[in-house]
């Protein structure tokens, strides 16, 4: 899709600064992530020392002096470009039709699909040879499934989704969900739109009633070959990589990156904006604050070494009887 920029300058009521030559917009992207013909947005000191390393010729900026002749527009506004992000959004999200019919004409079905009663598949949804649909499944428009794919009872793909080849999704699943995004404006809570998509590579298996949240911008990712325990939360922009095995009760706040071959065991929390390297164990009930390099396996709050961990929770045993004993030696100082 296209957007045009002279739209978005009137809706932002922003002053331009740089070559206009731009007529079109193909929508708005994470700072690293953007193309060209994109818009994206830096909003503090992290990304405005960067301008010169995002690849989109457009960027939305605070009004303060930034370098000039690096070939960029810049559209400023007076005020922290996030608290523009719902009206930004909204301009860019995409709109879905109304529901007509329990399969939609525009839908394409593949050879050999069987699908069970009371299953919704929206318009312009590709569903690949070989897939298996059972009740009560709701496919958003606009979704992308690949061949011998199975998707099991009271699961949801809500629009725009893709789901590769040989996927399973178990029963309750949601994939698609809106990204837990609000920003406080005039002291309120604001819905911040979701206007990401939920990548599934293939081969990639989503426990019962787990949920994977679409991105804010840009996608949520789960690559080929991870299998996904039930019970867990999957937050907008995350990236979980290949062969990953996510256990049961783990939640993962958004903007996460976790590398191959990594294991989050039961109750895992994890906090957003972190990367977790590849060939990791983390042990159940942990909770991870920051990141963590390869080849390791660890647990516990503080995060540590698993060994150094399971030391300190055998020397917990001994506190009652440690705290009698230093008791005892303050009395006898006391009395001297």
């Amino acid at each position: 899709m296209n957007y045009k920029l002279v739209d978005l300058i009137a809706l932002l009521g922003c002053e331009v600064k740089g070559d206009l030559s731009l007529e079109n917009i193909s929508g708005l992207a994470p700072f690293f992530q953007a193309q060209e013909d994109s818009l994206t947005f830096a909003s503090d000191e992290k990304f405005l020392k960067k301008l010169h390393e995002t690849r989109a010729k457009v960027i939305i900026v605070p009004d303060i002096p930034l370098p000039e002749n690096i070939g960029k527009i810049y559209l400023k506004v007076k005020e922290n470009p996030r608290t523009l992000m719902p009206k930004l959004l909204n301009f860019f999200k995409r709109e879905t039709r109304p529901f007509e019919k329990m399969i939609e004409d525009s839908s394409k079905i593949g050879n050999n699909v069987k699908l069970a009663p009371n299953v919704y598949i929206g318009h312009d949804t590709v569903i690949g040879d070989n897939v298996v649909i059972h009740p009560n499944v709701t496919i958003g428009e606009g979704v992308t499934i690949g061949e011998g794919t199975v998707i099991y009872s009271n699961a949801t793909i809500r629009e725009f989704c893709v789901i590769g080849k040989k996927c399973v999704i178990q029963p309750g699943a949601v994939i698609g969900s809106d990204g837990f995004g609000f920003i406080k404006i005039d002291g309120n809570n604001t819905k911040i739109e979701q206007i990401g998509h939920v990548v599934l590579e293939d081969e990639v298996e989503i426990g019962a009633n787990t949920t994977i949240d679409r991105g804010t911008i840009g996608n949520t990712l789960i690559k080929k070959f991870t299998k996904i325990d039930n019970l867990v939360q999957i937050a907008h922009n995350d990236i979980i990589g290949e062969n990953c095995l996510l256990i049961s009760q783990v939640g993962i706040a958004g903007s996460v990156e976790v590398g191959d071959n990594t294991t989050l065991a039961g109750q895992v929390g994890v906090a957003g904006h972190l990367k977790i390297g590849s060939n990791v164990v983390i042990a159940a009930k942990s909770g991870v604050s920051g990141n963590v390099g390869d080849n390791q396996m660890l647990s516990g709050y503080p995060l540590m070494d698993h060994k150094e961990d399971l030391k300190v929770r055998v020397s917990w045993k001994k506190l009652p009887e440690l705290l009698k004993r230093v008791r005892a030696i303050e009395k006898k100082l006391e009395e001297k």
